[in-house]
């Protein structure tokens, strides 16, 4: 994972906000659609860009060749047009314009989570996609980087990958390998430079918080700095909030604590009073059985259970798997001698974005600590604190 490390004005920021409509004398946006590929009857959709699982705002039922997507939008919003239940398609700044999208699918496959649809597509008539797309241009530029040392240290990092111990020790010391580590340091701190020199340029605007989203897989605590640091009319925007959530998730999901219900194996629904009855703490863990982080943890959970479940504290383990089977095997393979649920309608109640995902609440469902404050080592700190 790549760690963090202005284009409009306040007043013009408000012209767009306060008066989105207003500006440009359009009631709302539409997108003209057409696009070579796409069977009619086939349903598009216009999902927000974001890292939580959003539904679609519009959607359209391609015919003749054709499709429309209209709304509103009260303020930019980055959204992704693809086919319903599929992934892939290009991206639109939402703006109350009339845009035109005119290209083809150039493939289709199969990929774990459905289809994959790869469009060769332009989007036309809107000045802030326009802006969007010399952001990606910037962006795509890593791309190659990435391929380029790459390339030209193929055969040291193979080799790097089957040596192991002294051998692999030795290796690390020759000029070729320090090349090649040199090499993807330069890499990755370009990827950061050239990132954070997009966000850090644009932090007086909805662009900030819009780009940090789309550029990086996850945000935390690392960027409550600058959170913290963005003016408020950008805190107030869509990515602004969004962002606020990632890096403090209690406060989108504090009221689900003491809403969720599972269903177990024996029939039976539990609710977290049921679960945490008797209990003074409780570790909501979320995984999955293909997670290698989520495994590499569980010792660590084994150990502080095995050390506090005496003194009042309880796991409730919660899988994202989509196969029972796999989840099961999981299981039998882990021996997890706590509550085990597979439920991914109850991860979506608490924003669950990437496994794993922890949150250790006390009896009356008020979460006390969450992600990196309670797993590894500090798991079994916290819990020192807690239960003295």
């Amino acid at each position: 994972m790549i760690t963090i490390k202005s284009l409009f004005k306040a007043g013009v920021l408000g012209c767009i906000v306060a008066a989105f409509s207003a500006c440009n004398g359009q009631k709302g946006y539409v997108i003209n659609g057409q696009v070579e590929g796409l069977d009619d009857g086939t349903v598009v959709t216009l999902v927000p860009m974001s890292h939580d699982n959003d539904s679609a705002i519009a959607e359209a039922t391609v015919q003749g060749g054709k499709f429309q997507l209209v709304g509103v939008a009260d303020e930019p919003i980055c959204a992704q047009v693809r086919v319903k239940e599929g992934w892939g398609g290009p991206y639109v700044m939402l703006e109350n314009v009339e845009m035109n999208l005119q290209g083809k699918i150039a493939d289709v496959r199969e990929v774990p989570a459905g289809k994959l649809y790869d469009w060769e597509a332009k989007v036309t008539g809107s000045p802030l996609t326009d802006k969007l797309a010399t952001f990606d241009a910037r962006h795509d530029s890593l791309d190659i980087l990435y391929k380029e040392y790459q390339e030209k240290f193929a055969e040291v990092y193979q080799k790097m990958r089957s040596l192991k111990g002294a051998e692999l020790a030795a290796f690390q010391q020759t000029d070729e390998c320090k090349a090649a580590i040199d090499a993807e340091k330069n890499f990755f701190d370009t990827v950061e430079s050239t990132i954070m020199g997009m966000v850090n340029d644009n932090k007086d605007s909805f662009w900030g918080p819009l780009l940090l989203t789309k550029y990086m897989n996850y945000i935390g605590k690392e960027q409550a700095d600058y959170y913290n640091g963005l003016p408020e009319d950008v805190k107030n925007s869509f990515y602004g909030k969004k962002m606020q959530l990632e890096i403090w998730p209690e406060l989108a999901i504090a009221d689900q604590v003491k809403a969720f219900k599972l269903t177990g194996d024996d029939g039976q629904e539990y609710d977290y009073a049921k679960l945490s009855e008797g209990k003074k703490y409780v570790l909501l863990d979320f995984w999955a059985s293909w997670c290698g982080p989520c495994r590499r943890e569980l010792p660590n959970v084994k150990k502080a259970y095995a050390e506090f479940k005496d003194k009042g504290f309880e796991v409730v383990s919660i899988s994202i798997d989509q196969k029972e089977e796999d989840w099961r095997k999981a299981l039998k393979e882990e021996q997890l001698q706590w509550p085990n649920f597979r439920d991914n309608a109850v991860a979506d109640q608490f924003k669950v974005k990437a496994v794993p995902t922890v949150y250790l609440c006390d009896a009356n469902g008020n979460i006390v600590a969450a992600n990196e404050e309670c797993r590894g080592e500090a798991l079994a700190a916290k819990l020192k604190e807690l239960l003295k």
